[in-house]
């Protein structure tokens, strides 16, 4: 037997040590916080049928200016569907992650509370809280907050936006 054979027969017969001192040998599972920080979502034109922007990119929301186009989340519909679906969209950590729609009805407080998860992992659920504010033929103006939630980490940032249809 050469070197080689001989080096691998000695990394065999240590493999079952060098298991149990590293115990299982896979690395434990990072536990996942709420996002660093709010990132936004760049989409122009958004063909959503609700945009929900933070009260700062609401206020330097300019609609004939594509740069200032940064959501906080964005619920698009599926309108060829007889039964049309809703999926949501957040950034989180710089990827944007397509969300699917839970459930939704009034909580304590009549606010209407819309709970969202993702298909992927690392897990990621996004509650929004959100109370009408307006109303016009075209559009309902809502206010709330938006919760992230993400492992045992949560982060809560208020939102504006507006839904059509």
């Amino acid at each position: 037997m050469g070197r080689i054979g001989l080096a691998v027969l000695a990394l065999l017969a240590c493999a079952p040590a060098l298991a149990q001192e590293g115990g299982s040998g896979a690395e434990p599972a990072p536990q996942l916080g709420p996002p660093a920080a709010q990132d936004t979502i760049f989409w122009y034109p958004a063909p959503s049928r609700c945009t929900y922007f933070t009260p700062e990119a609401r206020a330097a929301f300019r609609f004939d200016d594509p740069q200032t186009w940064r959501f906080a989340f964005l619920v698009m519909r599926e309108t060829k569907a007889e039964n049309p679906a809703e999926r949501g969209y957040v950034m989180v950590d710089g990827v944007l992650r397509e969300l699917e729609k839970v459930r939704s009805g009034a909580d304590g407080a009549q606010a209407n509370v819309t709970v969202w998860r993702s298909a992927g992992e690392p897990r990621v659920n996004v509650n929004m809280t959100m109370r009408e504010t307006g109303r016009t033929a075209e559009a309902v103006s809502l206010a709330g907050t938006m919760t992230l939630i993400r492992g045992e980490g949560r982060k809560e940032i208020a939102v504006e936006g507006n839904c059509t249809g």
